[in-house]
């Protein structure tokens, strides 16, 4: 049993799923990508958004094995009792771990750009706070604001593109994989580290009232995502070169080169704003699902009452993960990307590797049976 009978679309879940994957990732894939990739920065989304496929593919696979259970349910199913309950405590503890970081890069993000004069616990309870009691309306209401903020986010973005276009020097994608294409493949560990999010889906699928036409909705998601990291990694390319990789934000200093006139400046606040928007639904995200999770493990029949002591829990993460400075951006190194991958894509493509084989044996036994069906 489902721990919230709540139901949402294919498309809504699709939606929840590009700021799941986009809110952090936009900020600090060209820095991380430039640093290994140089001027083929662009093609590293392209090569990590294969890690996305792959996981579309086990969360896809998984679910039509087993259908109406999330990945927790049907780890007891796969493994027996005791290794799925060690399976589903690995999320218990990697989901708070997760959460802590993007509440942390939240509010290090909103600090030093915004409010610095403001205590780094208010921004980011107040922001986990607005997520908890979003988290405890259920799926439906997660779903509905993931649409409308959605919706705000892709405006705005393509708002501080189309001011940019004027700045841009297409001369910088020169020389073109000068270096052969290992440096574009080093740079794409970061975004695949990203795109192994799309695990989302082997918690959230049970919850949307229609599996018909999922695997389209879900590709064309994946796309969308990968587009939106190539452009964003081609817009800083063509706007700061070289220096990409020197700055903690690119997105923010090639926001500040947009200049109309003498009344439209400051339009790094727009960026401000996305951040905010595409946070909000990302933390909404990974909240209700830790929720969905601890219940699931414990045998709770709801999640609800686990959602603020749960929030607590990852706020204090925010702390424990990161003790002295750089802060949360210090973390963000191949390490930190192969320990979300190991969690992410390959312990779950381990186990959809065994549900694979339980089923082609429990197929082999059954024809063994009745030789008549052979």
């Amino acid at each position: 049993m489902l721990p919230d009978q709540g139901k949402i679309s294919a498309s809504q879940l699709a939606i929840m799923m590009l700021p799941a994957i986009l809110a952090t990732a936009i900020l600090s894939i060209p820095s991380l990508t430039m640093h290994y990739a140089g001027h083929d920065m662009w093609l590293s989304p392209v090569w990590g958004s294969l890690v996305g496929l792959a996981t579309i593919g086990v969360s896809l696979g998984l679910s039509s094995l087993y259908p109406g259970q999330t990945i927790i349910q049907s780890s007891l199913h796969i493994l027996g009792w005791l290794p799925g309950k060690l399976f589903g405590f690995i999320f218990l503890i990697y989901l708070p771990h997760l959460l802590g970081m993007i509440i942390r890069a939240y509010g290090e993000f909103i600090s030093s750009n915004a409010l610095p004069e403001t205590p780094l616990f208010v921004i980011m309870g107040t922001m986990t706070a607005v997520c908890a009691l979003n988290v405890r309306l259920g799926i439906e209401v997660v779903g509905r604001t993931s649409q409308v903020f959605v919706v705000l986010l892709a405006f705005l973005l393509c708002l501080i593109f189309f001011l940019l276009i004027g700045e841009l020097n297409p001369e910088e994608l020169l020389p073109f994989m000068e270096d052969g294409l290992l440096p574009s493949l080093k740079g794409a560990i970061a975004p695949a580290a990203w795109f192994s999010e799309y695990l989302v889906l082997a918690f959230l699928l049970p919850f949307v009232h229609s599996n018909k036409n999922i695997k389209p909705i879900m590709l064309t998601s994946l796309a969308i995502t990968t587009v939106a990291m190539v452009t964003t990694n081609l817009f800083c390319l063509f706007l700061l070169g070289d220096l990409t990789s020197s700055f903690g934000y690119p997105m923010m200093i090639a926001a500040r080169y947009i200049t109309i006139a003498d009344f439209l400046q400051h339009i790094e606040s727009i960026i401000i704003a996305i951040w905010m928007f595409g946070i909000f639904v990302k933390i909404s995200v990974f909240l209700y699902i830790f929720a969905i999770t601890a219940a699931q493990w414990l045998g709770l029949s709801s999640y609800k009452p686990l959602v603020f002591p749960l929030s607590y829990l990852c706020m204090a993460y925010t702390y424990w993960i990161v003790s002295d400075r750089p802060g949360a951006s210090g973390l963000l190194g191949p390490s930190a990307h192969a320990y979300t991958m190991l969690i992410l894509l390959v312990l779950p493509t381990a186990l959809y590797i065994v549900a694979l084989l339980r089923k082609k044996g429990a197929g082999n036994n059954d024809n063994q049976a009745d030789p008549k069906r052979s």
